[in-house]
């Protein structure tokens, strides 16, 4: 198994939420990921689960994946489903991480700007 980079490690710990969180989790993240892997094909991959409102690659400044991203779904129970996608899936050649996450200071810890991958009023990962 191919193991996290640190900071994406980090990232995960800090934003990695229990099922069951009050108003629950609409986004999850997806880590772990192959770097030709695009956001078309995750689309695909988790409408399975349920209407996705946006899909976010993390990229760096040349635009090449950092193999992770978040999705966004309509409703809650639809990110709650996805998680069980967490290391079960072979996608591109590496087992694709899945967790919902809820706040925005592991993506900040990274010098992301969270806003940049909310697309309802720029609050960043919080809860719904």
């Amino acid at each position: 198994m191919v193991k996290l980079p640190d900071t994406e490690e980090n990232l995960v710990q800090s934003t990695a939420t229990a099922v069951g969180v009050a108003g629950g989790a609409r986004k999850v993240y997806v880590g772990n990921l192959h770097c030709k892997v695009t956001e078309l094909q995750l689309r695909k991959v988790f409408e399975s689960f349920g209407p996705v409102e946006s899909v976010k690659l993390a990229t760096d400044g040349t635009g090449k994946s950092k193999g992770f991203g978040f999705i966004q779904f309509t409703r809650p129970e639809d990110a709650i489903v996805a998680e069980t996608l967490d290391e079960q899936l072979d996608f591109g050649g590496q087992m694709m991480k899945v967790f919902a996450i809820t706040d925005q200071a592991g993506m900040q810890q990274m010098g992301v700007n969270p806003s940049d991958f909310d697309d309802d009023d720029g609050g960043g990962l919080v809860s719904n």
